[in-house]
């Protein structure tokens, strides 16, 4: 007699827990070992890793992730991956992806800071007292 196994249904583009996270929070995590997410090891700023694979993962995983996020379920796969969506809000991959692929706007690639050129202006000291501050005993 054949044993039948039954496993919990996943997505036909399983990400796995990082990425999933990643998508709809915006966040890195770096635990010690097995990271399977989007960054480098190092970077915290997941808009530095928007790329082409980000954006499949989204497009095939977008109706499954938002439907959970709007649920409001809290996420159990891994324990410092522990958080919830909120049905009022959008997940991240919403807001940072799908601009981008309707409109067509240009994301940041990794190593752009999106910074303009600026030179930053230093405040000019003045001698006067501050109003804080009480006046000086002659």
């Amino acid at each position: 007699m054949a044993t039948i196994h039954r496993r919990k249904r996943t997505s036909r583009h399983d990400i796995g827990p990082y990425r999933r996270y990643e998508l709809l929070f915006g966040e890195i995590i770096y635990p010690v070992l097995d990271y399977t997410g989007y960054g480098d090891g190092t970077g915290k700023n997941l808009e530095d890793f928007i790329s082409d694979e980000m954006r499949a993962d989204w497009e095939a995983n977008r109706d499954e992730l938002t439907k959970f996020w709007r649920s409001g379920a809290f996420t159990m796969e891994e324990p410092w991956l522990f958080d919830r969506g909120y049905s009022h809000t959008l997940p991240w991959a919403a807001k940072h992806l799908d601009g981008a692929i309707k409109d067509g706007i240009k994301k940041r690639q990794p190593g752009e800071t999106g910074a303009k050129d600026k030179t930053m202006t230093t405040p000019q000291l003045t001698t006067e007292p501050s109003p804080c501050q009480p006046p000086s005993k002659p």
